[in-house]
């Protein structure tokens, strides 16, 4: 039987690791993404509260998650750059792609590394 934390949930496992990278690339699409053809400028999303509040709900429901505390981290650090105007969004956005995808890589050699469960 899995293990549970104190809250009652299961214990990280691979479908936790599934639902937090499903979180997460959730979360990167409302706050970097933008509709081109429904406005001249991208919606920087640094500026929307509700996007915060998603992001503040993840690192404080997995707060060992080091790769999520990592991406929210940039996250903060982009936005202080994009309004001190040193980077673009773009840039921006650029950055956390990167790095998002290198979060997702990782995880995924690690899964491989493991096999499959029997």
């Amino acid at each position: 039987m899995a293990k549970k934390s104190d809250d009652g949930f299961q214990a990280p496992g691979e479908k936790t690791m599934i639902k937090k990278i499903a979180g997460i690339i959730l979360v990167f699409v409302l706050a970097f993404s933008s509709s081109p053809g429904f406005t001249e400028e991208p919606t920087n999303y640094c500026l929307d509260k509700e996007s915060w509040n998603e992001w503040n709900a993840l690192v404080k429901k997995y707060p060992n998650d080091e790769d999520l505390q990592t991406l929210h981290a940039l996250r903060l650090g982009l936005c202080v750059k994009i309004e001190q105007g040193s980077i673009t969004f773009e840039q921006a956005t650029d950055i956390f792609n990167r790095a998002h995808e290198m979060v997702i890589q990782r995880t995924k050699s690690a899964r491989e590394r493991k096999g499959p469960k029997l």
